[in-house]
């Protein structure tokens, strides 16, 4: 005797996916002095002690120059961290924050 599988709309699972990844990541732009800075933010598990943790990334469109904070217990903390350290680097490089140093 055959065991019958479930017969799932691909809309609904697709529906569901989406939700799930929402939920566990998160991914936006901003614009800093005429800058696009795209970031995103990915949940992992981690420990037992400390399961679920977030790790960020932050890029600068333009130049490609990206920074990645590992080990938060927030999206928005990983994508903050993330998005400080790269705005730190460009400002570091010249990039951000007047004119550079030839």
């Amino acid at each position: 005797m055959a065991t019958r599988g479930f017969d799932l709309d691909p809309a609904m699972v697709s529906t569901v996916v989406n939700i799930v990844k929402s939920l566990v990541n998160e991914e936006g732009q901003i614009t800093v002095e005429g800058r696009t800075i795209q970031y995103k933010a990915k949940g992992r598990v981690h420990s037992l002690m400390e399961p679920w943790v977030y790790d960020g990334t932050a890029w600068d469109v333009m130049s490609g120059i990206s920074e990645k904070a590992k080990h938060y217990k927030s999206k928005q903390g990983a994508i903050e961290h993330a998005t400080l350290k790269l705005l730190e680097r460009l400002t570091r490089d010249g990039l951000l924050g007047g004119r550079k140093e030839l």
